[in-house]
């Protein structure tokens, strides 16, 4: 078999037409995939289930942060020297 034939070959294959399903085992595949309402369940369980697990691993890691940097200021820890007590220090 040289390109020629090859290429002939494939451009036979893709302008090809598909096969048709047969009658009968289309009209089963639409009846389960109409009837199929326990994997949609499944999928909407598992869809919750990852939605609800992201909120709570942002609210969680949001948290973290928050609690992380509040505990490395040190803005509050003293208080503010006042220039009413300061006036009286001697120069």
């Amino acid at each position: 078999m040289n390109d020629a034939d090859l290429n002939q070959m494939l451009k036979r294959a893709a302008s090809a037409l598909p096969g048709a399903i047969p009658e009968s085992m289309e009209r089963s595949i639409m009846e389960r995939v109409r009837s199929d309402e326990v994997r949609e369940q499944r999928w909407r369980s598992f869809v919750h289930c990852l939605v609800g697990l992201a909120a709570v691993s942002g609210i969680v890691t949001a948290g973290m942060v928050c609690w992380s940097l509040a505990k490395r200021d040190r803005t509050h820890t003293t208080p503010p020297t006042m220039n009413l007590f300061r006036e009286g220090l001697p120069k």
